[in-house]
């Protein structure tokens, strides 16, 4: 009996032992893991202070706040198994990439302002207020030092402001210069009148030019402050010469293409009626065009027009059927000459022809006569509307009694020959006019007897 007593005494003083020791490990777990999440409380109220949105924390709270550690009192079970520390690490590591990402978005839109700042340099640098250049200089060092979100917002928003501040002032100083290189307002005003006749010339979008000068010329004669027309102004002029270069270079294409698809016609290739009536189309589209988009795509449509009749050329260089030998074949509805050797071609040139009442006659004729240099002396009295005072040329070669020729014409220009030139101030009294470049090596190529044709 005295056995049991003592063994039951032992058990008794086991049980309150373990007691003691899970109360002890309780205290000690609940008093740490309290300490713990006070101290992450204050980091995270720090980081608030230091620009982290609250917004962003606020689950972090609510996480720590419903943890069953923040809620279970030093007694409770929990607390023999577990600390608690565990959440305090996730929650802890949580803040920590919050943080770097709140530190790196606000780094990332001060440096947009450096950037800013550095195209602005590059873009109208000379206009940029000396003052402000100084206070930018300092930005460099500033972004590498600052270590905190709301460092670098407070950083982000006065480079902000700087910047858009010295660029309103740039532009207005660039205007001014602008203006003043052409000529003042009024010079202004004058240009926008001349690229509004322009534009109606040419049939191009004339970028509300007319309207704009309007409103200046009202705000001027009103004395209003007229900086922001005059801007529009200014920027409206360089769009719409912009458009014009488009339009001319455009344009510029137009005779190539022209006298490669009329060299197709005269030669009567395969595709060549077809390629005439794209040239053409294209042509008239030119005239109808008025926008950048569409010149731009007319000018992708010529370029493989151009392609195509190149490709045309080449494939149908030879297997004509003219004469054996080297023959001469001049169209005047294309007005073009077409130069063969044995059915292939050798070259082709536009030509200009006789004018209206003194055309070029038509049918197979042969070269009989050859001269360098030569005088032509008008065969017409001066009271003639024909007359023409004596011009001398380099090379002639007669094909038709009755003084019909082939021969240059210094004095006619290069641009006028081709389609349309029989009728125009250079056309010839009956003879072939021929580029004075062509006709140097016509000249020394044509055999005397050698065939000429001319077609309607």
């Amino acid at each position: 009996m005295r056995v049991v007593r003592i063994a039951l005494a032992g058990f008794i003083v086991a049980i309150l032992a373990a007691g003691a020791t899970a109360a002890v490990l309780g205290i000690t777990r609940s008093v740490a893991f309290e300490k713990e999440s006070s101290a992450l409380a204050r980091h995270w109220n720090q980081d608030v202070t230091d620009g982290v949105s609250p917004a962003q924390l606020q689950p972090l709270r609510r996480q720590l706040d419903e943890s069953q550690f923040q809620r279970s009192s030093w007694w409770s079970p929990v607390w023999w198994t577990q600390s608690g520390l565990t959440v305090i690490d996730r929650l802890s590591r949580s803040t920590d990439t919050i943080w770097a990402g709140d530190v790196s978005a606000a780094r990332s839109e001060a440096q947009r302002w450096v950037t800013a700042w550095e195209q602005l340099q590059a873009q109208l640098g000379q206009y940029v207020p000396t003052s402000a250049s100084t206070s930018a200089k300092a930005w460099p060092a500033q972004l590498e030092s600052a270590s905190t979100p709301a460092t670098l917002m407070h950083y982000a928003s006065a480079w902000e402001h700087l910047v858009q501040a010295a660029r309103q002032q740039a532009l207005g100083a660039q205007l001014s210069a602008q203006v003043a290189r052409l000529g003042g307002v009024q010079a202004l005003l004058d240009q926008a009148q001349s690229v509004e006749q322009a534009a109606h010339h040419l049939n191009l979008d004339d970028e509300g030019i007319g309207a704009l000068a309007t409103a200046l010329r009202a705000q001027e004669i009103a004395g209003d402050d007229a900086s922001a027309t005059t801007a529009k102004l200014v920027a409206a002029l360089g769009a719409f010469h912009q458009l014009l270069a488009l339009n001319n270079n455009v344009a510029g294409t137009l005779r190539p293409i022209m006298l490669s698809v009329d060299q197709a016609a005269a030669e009567g290739t395969p595709d060549s009626q077809s390629l005439l009536a794209e040239y053409r189309s294209l042509s008239g589209a030119l005239a109808a065009a008025r926008e950048p988009s569409q010149l731009s795509a007319l000018a992708q449509q010529l370029s493989t027009l151009q392609g195509a009749v190149g490709a045309e050329l080449t494939n149908d260089q030879c297997g004509h059927s003219v004469p054996s030998g080297r023959v001469i074949t001049v169209n005047l509805t294309l007005q073009e000459a077409v130069f063969y050797q044995d059915g292939c071609v050798v070259q082709a040139t536009p030509v200009t022809t006789g004018r209206a009442l003194l055309r070029t006659p038509t049918g197979t004729f042969h070269v009989f006569y050859k001269q360098s240099p030569f005088q032509f002396i008008s065969p017409w009295p001066k009271s003639s509307p024909f007359y023409y005072f004596p011009s001398w040329v380099s090379w002639v070669m007669e094909f038709d009694a009755g003084g019909y020729f082939l021969h240059d014409a210094p004095w006619e220009p290069a641009w006028q020959y081709g389609p349309g030139s029989e009728d125009s101030s250079g056309a010839s009294h009956g003879c072939i006019h021929i580029p004075t470049p062509v006709m140097q090596w016509l000249y020394t190529w044509t055999p005397m007897g050698a065939p000429v044709i001319v077609t309607g």
